[in-house]
């Protein structure tokens, strides 16, 4: 640890002239209570399994509490790192606030980026807090890291929390998921259901996204699913909460309505996902958690971000396609409400060839 009063980055922070303000010395060795408001979205959570692995291997005697959403809950429910997870309600932010004080942490790791997790642990009375300085929050940081690199994997950005404090994080692309006997129970009691044996090969797939632009093409399903079906494959489509009837409409346009969905808990869908031999799908929360799930080849189609941003590229199980020949690809239309004056042709100039071929190439 570096003594007091002075922190100097980790030699992996990345231009930290640049990008790095030390506003407030404090001693590293000295922190007891940790807080990390964490980033809720399933994938970014997943990712980020890596960064609590490692807070609470540099700092293995502090109190490490995690607060995020209730969805982002279940699946840190059983995660060995952590103390505490404080699930956030916006109605209670007040009522957090006046939490968070009363338990007194010294430190405040800030994973999201926006204005309220750095006003929360201001308000709680947190001494010291380091994050990022988007969505004008920089004046409510201790230590202030800007500008998050888009073109590189997100995981590096988050070990950056502990690189701007002198520490030295590893082992970023090594996902993790914590699953009990009774989820691997429900897991297989849900294949035994489906009628599935042990000498199946399972293609488990999803074909939805959180913005419609990073919808895969209906078409390159169809071709998918129909051709992985002659060689003897099972494709299965999970599905997350409100998607089964959407589900079963595209099975119906593609013609494939014999095929089975499954909707159910989180973890036990994790655990499902430690039987199939590939997993396809968009870059989404359901690719991510099959990464840190780290059993089948997952094969994920991108059209958006740069496949690197999220994509464990080094990693020969799996494969990261993307159009990148399209002049406008990678691009960034993060929100729903993004128009693409392209007719998202990225997501359809990924064939369904490739996808096989990915996964010939995947054994």
């Amino acid at each position: 640890m570096i003594p007091y009063p002075f922190i100097k980055p980790s030699d992996d922070f990345f231009e930290p002239n640049q990008r790095l303000k030390i506003k407030k010395h404090f001693d590293v060795s000295k922190v007891s209570k940790i807080l990390i408001r964490g980033i809720d979205p399933l994938g970014d959570i997943a990712i980020a399994s890596a960064f609590y692995r490692e807070t609470r291997r540099l700092f293995p005697q502090a109190y490490i509490a995690v607060m995020v959403s209730p969805h982002a809950a279940q699946f840190l429910k059983h995660c060995p790192y952590i103390d505490e997870v404080i699930i956030f309600e916006k109605k209670q932010q007040w009522q957090h606030i006046q939490q968070l004080k009363q338990q007194q942490f010294d430190l405040a790791l800030l994973q999201t980026g926006n204005l309220r997790a750095a006003l929360m642990a201001y308000l709680a009375g947190i001494p010291n807090r380091v994050g990022f300085d988007s969505d004008g929050r920089g004046f409510l940081l201790t230590v202030q890291l800007s500008c998050e690199l888009q073109n590189r994997y997100r995981g590096e950005d988050q070990f950056d929390l502990l690189r701007a404090i002198g520490l030295n994080p590893q082992g970023v692309f090594k996902r993790e998921v914590w699953l009990t006997e009774e989820e691997e129970g429900l897991a297989a009691e849900q294949w035994q259901q489906l009628g599935v044996s042990v000498e199946q090969e399972i293609l488990a797939f999803n074909p939805f996204a959180r913005v419609q632009n990073r919808r895969w093409s209906g078409q390159n399903w169809q071709k998918l699913l129909r051709s992985v079906l002659k060689k003897g494959i099972f494709p299965v489509m999970f599905v997350g909460p409100n998607e089964t009837e959407e589900g079963k409409q595209l099975l119906k346009a593609w013609d494939l309505s014999q095929l089975p969905i499954v909707e159910t808990h989180l973890m036990t869908t994790a655990a499902m996902l430690k039987r199939v031999k590939w997993v396809v799908g968009t870059d989404s929360g359901f690719i991510h958690l099959a990464l840190a799930v780290n059993k089948p080849h997952v094969i994920a189609i991108y059209g958006l971000l740069p496949v690197n941003s999220s994509f464990p590229i080094y990693d020969k199980h799996h494969r990261g396609l993307i159009a990148d020949h399209l002049p406008c690809a990678p691009c960034y239309l993060y929100k729903a409400s993004d128009q693409c004056f392209n007719e998202s042709k990225c997501m359809k100039e990924v064939t369904a060839q490739q996808v096989e071929q990915a996964m010939d190439s995947l054994g």
